[in-house]
């Protein structure tokens, strides 16, 4: 049965992001520290105080707020000036756990939307398709958060192609779509899924949809047998507001009667 972890993984493995040990000792000089690294693993983090003879362990939330894209750790209080502050953990090069899960959650939204089927009763095929897909969503956000980068050219002619990050991140980008696309249209799956629909007619004088039949071979004199497909209610679903209902429009009189007719299908 697969789970959104194992997209994850598969996304992780193919970008070749994999965690990366730091250690860091500060003294004690304020609340606020750099820890040097960026897009730290919240979950791996070891926080402690040594004062020359103990070390006491720190809770996150409890005791210090971690900035994990940024890297930069907040006590809550401050300790004494003679204490050590020693920090040990994982970090990662491009993505946090946090930001994958969400890309893996807006891949998979993509592909269960038109499938009719679960994540978890995909097969692996699919899910490594899906896989590749959170990598395009991945690249996706770091080629705009890198297109902020700009090419520095000073007078003693140095040069700075700050840029060059951006394209080679959009270079992979291409890279990644293409095959997502092949493994897409190879297994018919994501928004641009071929399907196949039947189109319905609506009678002039009932207003009801013309009956459709499971279509036969020629020469087949079987009864016809009937087909029932869903019918699209042509609302498009949306989260109602209940507190911003208004409760003072409700009119109590008797509904307006309609016309019938005999004629059906």
């Amino acid at each position: 049965m697969a789970t959104l972890a194992d997209v994850e993984e598969i996304a992780r493995r193919y970008l070749r992001d994999f965690p990366k040990f730091f250690q860091s000792t500060f003294n004690v000089v304020g609340r606020t520290y750099e820890l040097g690294q960026m897009n730290i693993d919240a979950n791996s983090l070891w926080v402690a105080l040594f004062n020359g003879t103990t070390t006491t362990e720190l809770t996150a939330g409890t005791n210090y707020v971690l900035d994990e894209r940024n890297g930069i750790l907040r006590l809550n209080s401050l300790p004494s000036g003679y204490t050590t502050i020693m920090v040990e953990g994982y970090f990662y090069e491009w993505v946090t756990p946090d930001d994958l899960n969400f890309y893996a959650q807006r891949a998979v939204e993509k592909h269960v939307r038109n499938l009719g089927v679960g994540l978890e009763e995909m097969s692996d095929i699919i899910i490594n398709a899906i896989g590749i897909a959170t990598i395009t969503e991945c690249l996706w956000a770091l080629m705009t958060e890198y297109s902020r980068d700009i090419d520095v050219i000073t007078s003693e002619s140095v040069h700075i192609p700050a840029s060059q990050r951006f394209r080679m991140v959009q270079a992979l980008l291409m890279q990644w779509e293409a095959e997502y696309k092949r493994h897409a249209t190879a297994l018919n799956i994501g928004i641009d899924r071929v399907e196949v629909f039947s189109l319905r007619r609506t009678a002039r004088l009932t207003n009801r949809l013309v009956p459709l039949y499971k279509p036969k071979e020629f020469g087949d004199y079987s009864p016809l047998e009937r087909l029932w497909p869903d019918i699209d209610p042509g609302i498009i679903d949306r989260e109602v507001q209940e507190d911003n209902l208004r409760e003072d429009v409700y009119v109590d009189t008797t509904p307006r009667s309609g016309q019938t007719t005999n004629t059906y299908y």
